[in-house]
């Protein structure tokens, strides 16, 4: 690599990084790690930008990178904490957000998620609550809710396409 071309990623890894950590933030990861998260995906970027092609966006670039960082991420029991709850991150990653919006826009689409959720029946909403606040699992919950952890999981799934679909109604198209 030619040291003009270093500098040249320097100063763009400068005029993104805040962007993308804002990005990163908004697909769902725990503020502790966003840094991390944005660390990674520089260092794929760097090590495949001759994939880079000059006339595409570069800040594009980089979210397409950090959106498969989260998703792999999200396949890695191991390292789970770093997603704040899988399944808001399922629907924010779903949502295909390409860019990340103002702080008042990301307030807007927690606010109309929250008054999707409330439309839920009660037991749907216990049932996410168990999950995602408590951290509980699936087998856990199956036990307590007399029935199996795949019926659980099929449940929370249809849950999350509920609140994915009543939010895309309410905000439309956030790409």
């Amino acid at each position: 690599m030619r040291d003009d071309d270093m500098l040249n990623f320097d100063h763009l890894v400068r005029e993104h990084h805040a962007g993308l950590r804002a990005f990163i933030r908004a697909l769902g990861v725990d503020e502790a790690w966003v840094d991390d998260m944005a660390q990674e995906v520089f260092i794929v970027a760097f090590r495949k930008q001759a994939e880079f092609r000059k006339t595409e966006d570069f800040g594009k670039w980089l979210r397409g990178i950090a959106r498969r960082q989260v998703m792999g991420e999200r396949t890695k029991t191991a390292r789970r904490h770093r997603i704040m709850h899988e399944g808001i991150t399922d629907v924010l990653l779903s949502l295909g957000i390409e860019k990340h919006e103002p702080e008042p826009n990301r307030e807007r689409v927690v606010n109309t998620m929250k008054n999707c959720v409330g439309k839920l029946g009660e037991p749907q909403r216990e049932l996410l609550r168990c999950r995602y606040e408590e951290g509980r699992q699936c087998k856990e919950l199956a036990a307590e809710f007399s029935s199996s952890a795949a019926a659980i999981r099929k449940q929370l799934q249809r849950i999350r396409t509920a609140v994915r679909k009543c939010m895309k109604q309410a905000v439309g198209d956030p790409a």
